[in-house]
């Protein structure tokens, strides 16, 4: 229909060779799938969801999460006692301060997107000041 309207000229087939499903090859004339694995990107698995990262997403719908996840930056990383309890204490140290890195992370964030609303308003506010003169 639409080659028609710019111009081609229509193709003519015969009523039955245009229902007639594409041939198949018979088995073990076809190559096997590849394997798949899981998601190659490294930040899928290896990175923790933590608090302060909640805290950025949900800020887009709530800013005052924003507020919240800069305080996690002064704030230190406490883990309960019965935290990671089958693991040596090296290896919940590493834990540990691999959290604190990801929290501080998400934490800066947070100070950077409330940073950039309230200059959003101060930019808009004194557009609309200036207007109305």
């Amino acid at each position: 229909m639409f080659s028609q309207f710019f111009g081609a000229k229509p193709h003519r087939t015969r009523t039955f060779e245009r229902h007639v499903p594409p041939p198949y090859l018979r088995e073990g004339e076809f190559e096997k799938l590849p394997a798949y694995t899981a998601c190659p990107c490294p930040s899928a698995n290896d990175e923790p969801i933590t608090l302060a990262r909640y805290l950025f997403v949900y800020g887009f719908f709530f800013p005052i999460f924003w507020i919240v996840g800069v305080a996690i930056i002064f704030s230190p990383l406490r883990p309960t006692p019965e935290w990671e309890t089958g693991r040596s204490e090296e290896e919940r140290q590493r834990l540990l301060a691999r959290m604190r890195d990801l929290e501080l992370k998400w934490a800066k964030r947070c100070l950077y997107a409330m940073v950039a609303l309230l200059v959003l308003i101060m930019v808009l506010v004194t557009t609309f000041v200036l207007v109305r003169r």
